[in-house]
């Protein structure tokens, strides 16, 4: 009984940082833009205001098609559901095996949904967001499958709480650190690449159309997404490197240092949007197909156990 109190306190740990932490990400990255740019920027919470406002106002229909409005609740329940699949500490609130793929799978759902919403208005900008989010998703996640491979071939495993207790440092794990890295910001939309959603240039691309409640459903949806990919990332850099996880003590330091190393980290994602240009699709096509190049190479040299 004790261990499974135990269980469900860091499961509800997980899923209230899943669900608050992500608009604070974002607040933490506008700010940090400001001060680069030397403006005093926003307050951390600012993020949050702007989803409670939108949350609160009706959304403009232009379209009978039911997938519009059924598509920002797609990509947040898929968000939600690979967040969950995530360890925290030493728990993971929803754990069966060959979760490795489903995270995959439900992860690309928000991209999925975020396309097809495009298509599903008469409007050149979205259909135009939608091509390009096209284009990224069939260049990036070629690369992300085969660096989860990678990862499952070195632990023997499909299940990601396996995986990153049972990893062993190789060469080719320590170049798949390096080119997953890529992949996972290449994959959460930020600048140089968010190409799909581009304001300045597409309107919002997918999202021109959308407004209001539907509009901040979406947004939420991204946030949480990006919290996913990054948790993800911070669980395998932190992990797989402190040992058995023996005690509810140690679980929460782990749950600790996570968290820690997740709000450090948006600083440094900001700081890169910040002194970035926005990169042409054709451009971000090139390095995705040689990262996916590069991929192979590394899962050939997993192979031969190096």
């Amino acid at each position: 009984m004790e261990i499974d109190a135990v269980k469900l306190g860091f499961s509800l740990a997980g899923i209230i940082i899943m669900l608050f932490l992500p608009p604070y990400l974002d607040g933490i990255a506008r700010r940090v833009k400001a001060r680069l740019q030397y403006r005093r920027g926003p307050p951390l919470s600012q993020t949050w205001y702007d989803l409670q406002k939108l949350f609160g106002m009706p959304s403009v229909k232009p379209t009978k098609r039911a997938f519009f409005t059924w598509a920002p609740y797609i990509a947040l329940a898929s968000a939600i559901s690979a967040a969950l699949l995530l360890p925290y500490g030493n728990v993971v609130p929803v754990d069966f095996g060959f979760n490795l793929v489903v995270f995959f799978y439900v992860i690309l759902m928000v991209s999925v949904a975020l396309m097809l919403a495009g298509l599903t208005v008469q409007n050149a900008f979205s259909h135009l967001g939608s091509a390009r989010e096209m284009q990224i998703v069939l260049t990036v996640e070629p690369l992300i499958a085969v660096l989860y491979g990678v990862l499952a071939y070195n632990a023997g495993s499909l299940n990601i709480a396996d995986i990153i207790a049972n990893l062993h440092a190789t060469p080719s794990l320590i170049l798949t650190y390096i080119l997953l890295a890529y992949a996972l910001y290449v994959e959460s939309g930020f600048v140089p690449f968010d190409i799909a959603e581009a304001e300045q240039e597409v309107i919002g691309g997918p999202l021109t159309e959308y407004s209001g409640r539907l509009l901040g459903v979406f947004y939420y949806a991204i946030y949480i997404k990006r919290f996913a990919l990054l948790w993800f990332f911070v669980s395998l850099l932190t992990l797989p490197w402190l040992g058995p996880i023996s005690t509810p003590e140690k679980g929460a330091l782990v749950l600790a240092l996570q968290f820690l190393l997740t709000v450090a980290f948006y600083p440094i994602i900001a700081a890169l949007e910040a002194t970035n240009a926005r990169l042409r699709i054709d451009h971000v096509v090139k390095m995705n197909t040689r990262a996916f190049f590069a991929g192979l190479i590394i899962l050939a040299m997993a192979f031969m156990g190096w």
